[in-house]
């Protein structure tokens, strides 16, 4: 994908007073998918998508030539990270430190492709992750994909209270 075209998309995105988490385009049945994850600090409703998607479509439709995305065979989505946050850039492990998260690993180490542990943030190029009572450095390049893991608080999980 051309880094001129993310880079605009962003643009867009913080001009508009919004965090761009992601910018990627994927393949739906023979339809491309231009997905753009978005997200505030006080959080991203159904307006805040569609403000961002409003001004995202007219870019798209102003640019005279897109090599990314064929014109018409396309759709746009834009929503939240969700509670689950993907992270994508090593900055986030920084942002993020003492989060819970699961991080899959593009091949094996130590036998496994999958740790879930708290984030102690980022030394260098590695993740460096606290799994039980073990410190894990993790190469950010190994990374396939990783996640914030949601927590019910104890309220939420016990049920409501009787009066």
């Amino acid at each position: 994908m051309d880094n001129n075209f993310l880079l605009r998309i962003e643009e867009i995105v913080a001009g508009l007073g919004y965090e761009c988490v992601h910018v990627s385009i994927k393949s739906d049945f023979g339809r491309l998918r231009l997905q753009v994850l978005i997200d505030t600090l006080g959080g991203i409703n159904v307006d805040d998508c569609e403000l961002v998607s409003r001004r995202i479509n007219r870019f798209l439709d102003t640019s005279p030539d897109l090599p990314e995305l064929d014109k018409g065979r396309y759709y746009l989505e834009v929503s939240s990270p969700g509670v689950e946050r993907p992270l994508y850039k090593l900055e986030d492990y920084t942002r993020f430190t003492g989060r819970e998260v699961r991080i899959r690993l593009a091949k094996p180490s130590a036998g496994r492709k999958t740790f879930t542990g708290e984030i102690l943030g980022a030394e260098g190029e590695n993740v460096k992750l606290l799994c039980g009572n073990e410190e894990k450095h993790i190469p950010f390049a190994e990374i396939k994909g990783a996640n914030l893991v949601y927590k019910f608080n104890d309220e939420h999980s016990k049920g409501r209270k009787k009066s």
